[in-house]
Formats: structure tokens, C-alpha cells, sequence
């Protein structure tokens, strides 16, 4: 359908079930005459609730995106979300117990008509890409830890004006083996990044031999890259070794052999990402690649890709992890509203843009900063402080969107001392010594310390090799590998870019090291009682925002009073926008919070414990009363035989009940050579490797069953054949078959429910 001119649409993105980086995106489309009109805005809920990896449902970031277009949930077009296992806008998985998050989804007073078809979340993940790239035509790698139906990555071309999926894996993927070793080396899910940090101190290790080589690798196989052979398959995913880690404590975190693991594993995934870009360019024959989803954040291996320049061009998308999906959800109802000749016109003129207007923070007034001795900006004593080794927080104009700290909330301090990262360290991020901070320079002055084979350094997507003359001249900003993770500063980073060239002006070049403005484990600084907060909870020199300057000198005789005014106000500052937020979108009557947590609990305990059980039996049933026919021959892997013939004992059925024979072969890529025509596979990672390999053409069996589906968790051994009879017996006798004060309901009383 086309737009009609100068009629406003408005299309509202966020994901459909609880995420670790939740957020939500409003865009503002309008046709004028030949133009389309794209207004656009984004928020991370992390921002508002204050809170890093919360899996809070958006309801602050949709009302925060609501009033800067100062409309209500009514007025939405549509609201586009994406899908778990079921293409639902509301109980998209029964795989996890449902949060409040859920709660709210449920309640949203939001009419039908305004929901649309659910979205793959890699489709999401591609479109964003598609939308600030520009691009008209490409191909798109999404590729993360999980998405819909429980794909580890996919692939996409432009096809006459369309996103077309080409495949879409299903066996463990790099994004959950990176993971599952970032969680294992010490770190939490979410902290990849400190596993790519960690990983250059490995490679001394590795190239003496120190410890026995790791083999990470996966089976590569034309756009499958499959780690069944490390890991089990989502949904239940796990290591299927420790490689020895259980020998150290946590404390141990930065033993060799911890730096090892990280350096062979980023290893494995700077090949996989090689090797499925040069696949990419077989199949599809492009010339350009867009690449989003959380792996597109390891910026080591991004620089590596542009620089094999396996694609004439190479986009990163610069919110590339679940925080920036809400963007192509959001461009992904646009999209369905628009002919191709208006979508091209949106490609040819949007970009997406490094930051948020200022107008778009939502207000909240702080008794504190009156009270605070604020002085007027000056340029000249800034300098002098930065001359003198002071780390200065940056609030200015609008807010970063994305991860990066981009100028607009940075905390800047002088590179050329290499103690700076020490001082940083101890007086404000309180992070892993190892870890680098990342240099902001000017375009002019990029080439002076750094080598690259593009020039897309406005996001920090890309770690590029440091030269000579950084480690003589700008220490604080080398890796151990000497690299970084630069910016290339433009005139839109505004102040910054401002003390960049006066920095120029004093030294000869202009760069700065630039940190987000945040305590460790804290999301970046959105409005300016953010920012007076974390002034205050960390030692920073100098606090500037917007107009004026805070230095902490003038109130360090005051910091115990303010701390405690601020620990209020952030407390109360919350509860107003939660309150607000759900005041505006939910409806006037909902069910039962306590009833619906319940429920749902229920459920997805029986969906994991149950339903594959249930599903076998009636199997079983249907064949034995003669509904099916059985099958030639069972194929079961050696992984899962014991509870195979458990299950059976309980069923009191025998081993050929569902086929003439069964095999049981090794659980790993080659056993998919072993299979024939009528078999049956009871097998939970093989199952999904088949259907990746049907999808690209290698393997062509077709009277094959395949008993799981990809969000399936495998048949379990629900019952222990452990306990002597005289245990039983006591247990039985304490019951409603020997007790005549008990009725049967009682035996199930003290049991937990499913």
C-alpha cells in the first residue's frame, strides 16, 4: 500500500518476550509530494530504570518514545513485535516461566487491528541493518546467541525490494559457544566483551603450547557452521566439557589458562565469521554485506572481516545486540506499509543517527541541582584540567544511541600518559585492570596513529591496529595487541569535538581517551541527575553539563549530604516512571498478576519436563493401535539411549516397538551420512542439523521423521531407579492405600504442582 501525503503513520517496535537489553522504537513516517519523511526515535529501558541487563518489558521506553511524538498507544498504526517459538504477539514460548513483563504484554490496551504479524527476530535484527546502511542491494548476516525457533544465525538477500531469508540455522551457532565460555572463564552473560578484551593475553600461551590445544572448531559446511560437537543445542544449552576450568576458583580470574580459553575462542569465532562471509559471497553473489545481532559487537573480528575485503563494502549495524532490535521491528511495519518505490526513497535519504535530540529526555526536575555551585563553561580551564591528568564526565545535547559512548556522555582524559588507565580505573569504572578504554580523535588524525582499510570509525564497530607512534605518543589508548577501538570524532559530537581541536592546537594532534559516562555494571547517563549521580558515586574531577561545569573541589566537604539526597531521589525519580508508564499503556481493568505468574509456571515446567514425553507416548500408542505404520529403523544417539530404554521399562514397551531395528550412532555432524530412506531420528541435536542441511541442498533424504521441533527440550529421564523397596514400602504405607483418615487428593498435597 502507498502512503497517503502529509498523513503521519506511526509504527511502534519491541520484543515479545523478556530480554536482557530491552528497548522500544517509534518511527514517524510521512509522504510530501516525492519525499518520504522519516522521523525516528529510540530508547533502551536500561537507560530510564536504571538498571543494566534488567529484562524489564519497555513500558518507559514505548511512553518516553510516545511523548516525544506526543501522541498516545492509540494512536500507533502498529505495533510490531517479534516471535520466541510460536508467531504470537502474546505467548510466544512456553519454554520459560513468564515474567511481569509478560504480565504487562498481556494487558497493553492496544486494540487487534493494531498488532501486527509477528517477525523473525533475525528478520528484525537484518532490517535494521538494511535501514541504516542504505543499501538498496546486499546480504545480511544476523547472528547472535538465539532467535526465533531457536536459530543461532541467519541469512538474508534484497530480493525486488524484499528481505528474503536463504537459511537459517538451528544447531548450536558461535554466539552460545561464546557465551557459554565467557560464563565459564568467570564472567556473566552479557560480558562478551570482557572475553574479547581478555583474549590477546592468551597468545603467547597458545603460540608456546603452555597448555594442550582446545578444539573449538565447528563443523563448517556451506553456510552452517555447527558446535554440536562442544555444546548441546538451545534450548537446554551447556558445554559438554569444563576443559578442565573446575581446577581454579573464581578468584583465579586472570590465570593463564582462563586467558587461553578466551584467546582460542575468539579465535574459533574470528574464522567463523571469515569463513561465513566468503560463504555469503559464494551463495548470494553480492557485493555488499550487512552484518547485526550481538556477535556484530566483537569489533576485533569486525575489522578483520573489512579488512580480508571479502565484500566491497561492509556495514556493521551500530546497535547490533537485542537493544537495537526494537529498530528494525519498527522499520519492519514501515516497511510492510510502503511500495517499493517509497522504501527506496526512505533508504536513499535515512541514515541512522548517532544521537538522540535533547528534547527527547524525558523531564524530571531534581531539587539537588539548584543546590549545587555550579560555574559557566570555560573552554580554557577544561583544557587546564585535562593537562593536569583529570578525568572530566561529558553530559551534552542529546543522548548516544547504542552501547558506545560517542561524545555525548563520555567520561575524556589525556591519552598520553599511560597511568591513565590506572586513574580511570581507580577513580571512576572500577573495572578488570586488563581491559582497554578507546581513543576519540579527529578524521584528520586518524591515519597519524592508526591503520584501517575503511574509514568507519563513527561508531566504535571496528578494533584497528595501533601504530609505532601511538605507543610512543598516546599509550593510554593501546591494547595489548595494540589495537583500539577508535572514533573518528565529527563536528556532531559537539563539545568534545570542540576540545579536539584546541587539543590540537596544544599538542599537534587531536585525541582524547573516551569511556562511557557510567559506574561499572551501570547503564550510560541519560538525563542530568544521571549524571550529578554518578559525579557524585565515582571520584570524577570535573562534571560538565550542557552549559555549565561542576568541580568536585567545591563540594567535597558536602558529598556524604548530597549522596544521601541523591539515594532518595533516585528511588522516588523510579517509582513516578514506572508508575507513569503503566498508567498510560495499560488498560483500565487487568487480571490477576498472582493467578497469571501461576499459570504460566505451570505450564512451562510441563513444556520443559513433559511435553516431549507426551508427544513420544502418543507416538507409541498410535502406532501400536495400528493409526501409523511403524517405522524401518529407529536412529537414537548414544547421548540420550539410557533414557530411551528407560522410558521404555516405565511404558512397559519393548525396544522395536516403534521401528523394525534401532542404531545408535555418535551424536555429531558425520552420523547424518549414516541415516536411509523411512527412518525415524530420536535424536535432539541431530534433528536440527538436519533441517539446516535440507535447507541448503546437502542433505536430500525426504521420508525421513524427525521427532523434535527446534524449541523442543529433550525426553528426559523423569524417573530414578534408585530407591530399595523398603524405602518405597515406608513411603506407601504413610498414604491414602493404607491409611483410611486420607482420601487420594492428599497424596498430592505436599507435592510440587507438575
Amino acid at each position: 500500500m502507498a502512503l497517503k501525503n502529509n498523513l503521519k503513520q506511526y509504527f511502534l517496535g519491541f520484543m515479545s518476550y523478556a530480554s536482557h537489553d530491552p528497548s522500544a522504537a517509534l518511527v514517524q513516517v510521512t509522504r510530501e509530494s516525492e519525499k518520504v519523511i522519516c522521523k525516528f526515535i529510540h530508547f533502551e529501558e536500561g537507560m530510564l530504570s536504571r538498571k543494566k541487563k534488567s529484562y524489564h518489558f519497555p513500558s518507559r521506553s514505548i511512553v518516553a518514545c510516545l511523548e516525544y511524538f506526543d501522541i498516545e498507544l492509540s494512536e500507533i498504526n502498529l505495533v510490531v513485535s517479534d516471535f520466541m517459538d510460536n508467531e504470537s504477539f502474546i505467548n510466544t514460548s512456553y519454554n520459560y516461566r513468564h515474567l511481569v513483563g509478560d504480565f504487562i504484554r498481556n494487558n497493553l490496551a492496544i486494540r487487534p487491528e493494531q498488532i501486527a504479524k509477528s517477525v523473525d527476530h533475525h528478520y528484525a535484527h537484518a532490517m535494521s541493518a538494511w535501514v541504516g546502511s542504505g543499501y538498496e542491494d546486499c546480504a545480511f548476516l544476523a547472528i547472535d546467541g538465539l532467535g526465533s525457533l531457536q536459530s543461532t544465525h541467519s541469512v538474508f538477500v534484497t530480493d525486488d525490494g524484499q528481505l528474503k531469508k536463504i537459511f537459517s540455522q538451528t544447531t548450536p551457532g558461535i554466539g552460545q559457544l561464546y557465551t557459554l565460555i565467557t560464563q565459564l572463564i568467570g564472567f556473566e552473560s552479557g560480558e562478551e566483551g570482557k572475553t574479547m578484551g581478555l583474549a590477546p593475553y592468551g597468545k603467547e600461551l597458545a603460540m608456546n603450547n603452555k597448555y594442550p590445544e582446545i578444539d573449538f572448531q565447528g563443523v563448517y559446511n556451506s553456510l552452517s557452521v555447527d558446535y554440536s560437537k562442544v555444546i548441546n543445542r538451545s534450548p537446554d544449552k551447556y558445554l559438554l566439557t569444563d576443559f578442565n576450568i573446575n581446577k581454579f576458583e573464581k578468584s583465579d580470574l586472570y590465570n593463564d589458562y582462563r586467558a587461553y580459553l578466551a584467546f582460542s575462542v575468539q579465535q574459533e569465532l574470528e574464522k567463523c565469521l571469515i569463513y561465513l562471509a566468503q560463504q555469503i559471497k559464494k551463495v548470494t553473489g553480492k557485493s555488499r554485506l550487512c552484518i547485526s545481532g550481538g556477535v556484530a559487537l566483537n569489533c576485533v573480528a569486525n575489522e578483520l572481516i573489512a579488512k580480508n575485503r571479502i565484500f566491497d563494502s561492509l556495514y556493521v549495524f551500530p546497535d547490533s545486540a537485542d537493544s537495537g532490535l526494537s529498530v528494525g521491528l519498527a522499520f519492519a511495519g514501515v516497511h510492510k506499509n510502503l511500495t517499493k518505490s517509497e522504501w527506496n526513497l526512505l533508504l536513499a535519504t535515512y541514515r541512522h543517527p548517532k544521537f538522540a535530540p535533547h528534547s527527547a529526555i524525558p523531564k524530571y526536575k531534581s531539587k539537588l541541582i539548584d543546590k549545587l555551585p555550579w560555574q559557566n563553561l570555560d573552554l580554557d580551564m577544561v583544557l587546564s584540567e585535562l593537562e593536569n591528568n583529570s578525568v572530566i564526565g561529558v553530559f551534552w545535547g542529546g543522548y548516544e544511541y547504542g552501547p558506545r559512548a560517542l561524545g555525548h556522555r563520555s567520561f575524556i582524559a589525556k591519552a598520553t600518559s599511560e597511568k591513565m588507565k590506572e586513574v580511570l580505573n581507580t577513580k571512576i569504572k572500577h573495572r578488570e585492570a586488563y581491559r582497554p578504554f578507546a581513543p576519540i580523535c579527529l578524521r584528520e588524525d586518524f591515519a597519524l596513529f592508526f591503520e584501517s582499510s575503511h574509514m568507519n570509525h563513527q561508531y566504535m564497530s571496528y578494533a584497528v591496529k595501533s601504530k609505532e607512534i601511538a605507543l610512543e605518543k598516546v599509550p593510554a589508548i593501546v591494547h595489548y595487541d595494540q589495537t583500539a577501538r577508535v572514533q573518528i570524532a565529527e563536528e556532531d559530537c559537539g563539545l568534545v569535538y570542540k576540545l579536539l581541536i584546541r587539543m590540537k592546537e596544544l599538542h599537534g594532534f587531536g585525541l582524547l581517551i573516551n569511556t562511557s559516562f557510567n559506574d561499572n555494571n551501570e547503564p550510560i547517563v541519560l538525563d542530568e541527575f544521571d549524571a550529578i549521580s554518578c559525579f557524585f558515586r565515582t571520584n570524577c574531577d570535573v562534571l560538565i553539563v550542557n552549559e555549565r561545569m561542576l568541580f568536585r573541589n567545591s563540594v567535597k566537604n558536602r558529598i556524604s549530604e548530597f549522596s544521601k539526597e541523591i539515594e532518595k531521589e533516585i528511588i522516588n525519580r523510579n517509582n513516578q516512571r514506572f508508575q507513569n508508564s503503566l498508567s498510560k499503556i495499560l488498560k483500565a481493568k487487568t487480571f490477576s498478576w498472582k493467578k497469571y505468574s501461576g499459570l504460566y509456571e505451570e505450564i512451562s515446567i510441563y513444556q520443559k519436563n513433559y511435553s516431549s514425553f507426551i508427544r513420544f507416548h502418543k507416538l507409541i500408542l498410535e502406532i501400536k493401535e495400528g493409526k501409523k505404520t511403524k517405522f524401518k529403523r529407529l536412529i537414537i544417539s548414544e547421548r540420550e539411549i539410557d533414557n530411551f530404554n528407560n522410558l521404555l521399562d516405565i511404558l512397559y514397551y519393548d525396544k522395536n516397538c516403534l521401528a523394525e531395528s534401532v542404531s545408535v550412532i555418535p551424536d555429531c555432524a558425520q552420523s547424518i551420512y549414516a541415516i536411509k530412506e523411512g527412518d525415524f531420528i530420536l535424536s535432539y541435536n541431530l534433528s536440527n542439523l538436519l533441517r539446516d542441511y535440507k535447507n541448503l541442498g546437502i542433505f536430500s533424504l525426504n521420508s525421513i521423521d524427525i521427532f523434535y521441533n527446534s524449541w523442543d527440550f529433550p525426553i528426559s529421564n523423569l524417573i530414578d531407579f534408585d530407591q530399595d523397596l523398603s524405602e518405597s514400602i515406608i513411603e506407601l504405607t504413610n498414604t491414602y492405600e493404607n491409611l483410611n483418615s486420607l482420601n487420594p487428593d492428599s497424596a498430592f498435597r505436599n507435592v510440587n504442582k507438575l
